[in-house]
């Protein structure tokens, strides 16, 4: 058993040791293709919520209380 956990260890870092120009060509498609599905992820998500947020009328009472925000921001210049 510890012979096997040696040889595991050993072969990890003969892989991770590989030449500057493999690191940076995985590093760079490795960012690559988390970008894109942190983009992908994020966007899903967003048009999810939209999309149950526009079924249950959720907009109007958003808009109501941006309303009375900005109604309350302008009062509060016109007073200074």
């Amino acid at each position: 058993m510890a012979e096997d956990k040696h040889k595991v260890v050993e072969k990890y870092y003969i892989e991770t040791t590989a030449s500057i120009k493999k690191r940076l060509l995985l590093g760079i498609i490795g960012g690559v293709g988390w970008g894109i599905g942190l983009t992908l992820g994020t966007a899903a998500i967003i048009v999810t919520l939209g999309f149950f947020a526009s079924k249950i009328d959720f907009v109007p009472i958003l808009g109501q209380f941006l309303a009375d925000v900005i109604k309350e921001s302008q009062s509060n210049l016109r007073i200074r």
